[in-house]
């Protein structure tokens, strides 16, 4: 069983470790701090000075469980607000690549390996979000469960999105042969009006 300073360099070190990159990670994604990680984050603090402070062991002990708790609801948010946006991602990947026949990619495996990935993390982001309306949701049976959920949604989202990424150099070679595909095709549109123009003028 874990002594009260190793929980406590736990926390730290699940602070520095998993919750620090996941941040950075959202601000790239979404260029922005969510208020709410960032509220778990003070709680979390607050709780440990209040550990440090006490001479009362029960005192200690219970803002000790309570800064436990709040890390995993931290942690939590961040698959909760990755997910939203990895979601926001691949709703641009869809806009930009919308009249590009995606199939060309990978003789074919592509197009089906990203829809079919984004079908099951949405699935699973819906689950997620289901189970923020439990009545007792924060009874910690119930914060574990939301927790095991949010954490499955958002290593799908997350795979989806690298394997998108993975693909960047294809996409764009394919994505620019269609854009010249569509000036051609617009400049002869053009010409061929010019030319019925010319025929009736002369």
């Amino acid at each position: 069983m874990s002594t009260t300073e190793e929980r406590v360099k736990d926390i730290y070190k699940n602070y520095i470790e998993i919750i620090c990159p996941y941040i950075i990670q959202c601000e790239l994604l979404d260029n922005e701090f969510p208020i709410e990680i960032l509220n778990e984050i003070r709680a979390i603090f607050t709780h440990l000075s209040k550990y440090y402070i006490s001479d009362d062991i029960s005192i200690k002990g219970k803002n000790l469980s309570k800064a436990e708790s709040h890390i995993k609801r931290a942690i939590l948010d961040c698959y909760k607000y990755l997910c939203y946006a990895y979601e926001d991602k691949y709703k641009e990947f869809e806009i930009t690549y919308k009249k590009v026949d995606l199939s060309l990619i990978d003789n074919g495996e592509f197009l089906p390996k990203v829809i079919e990935g984004h079908k099951e993390a949405l699935a699973l982001m819906l689950d997620a979000r289901k189970s923020d309306l439990v009545i007792n949701s924060d009874d910690e049976t119930n914060v574990d469960d939301s927790y095991k959920k949010y954490e499955s949604a958002f290593n799908k989202y997350s795979s989806v999105y690298e394997f998108i990424n993975s693909s960047y150099k294809k996409l764009e070679s394919l994505r620019k042969r269609f854009v010249l595909k569509d000036v051609f095709a617009i400049g002869g549109w053009i010409i061929g009006i010019i030319g019925i123009l010319i025929s009736i003028i002369f």
